[in-house]
């Protein structure tokens, strides 16, 4: 009996082998098969019309929104009562 690894070896040395060999024509006709996909969907006539999409944006939760402390001025201010003068 053979172990299923030695039938996944088999198959990837295969697939190495076609790649070495044939790489470069492998590529190419990916090329025209992906370009005549593209030309497919982009052109073909459609059945029925094209529908609008409704699109709803909820906003995210980023927390609770809280009023920044003001950050104390380096000098006193002239309105502000002061009891040690």
């Amino acid at each position: 009996m053979v172990h299923p690894n030695e039938y996944l070896l088999r198959v990837t040395k295969f697939l190495d082998f076609l790649i070495q060999e044939y790489g470069h024509l492998l590529f190419i006709g990916l090329v025209y098969v992906c370009l005549f996909l593209l030309a497919w969907i982009f052109l073909r006539r459609r059945k029925g019309p094209v529908h609008d999409v409704r699109v709803v944006i909820l906003p995210l939760y980023l927390g609770r929104k809280t009023k920044p402390e003001p950050e104390p001025s380096p000098f006193p201010s002239p309105f502000e009562s002061h009891d040690d003068l």
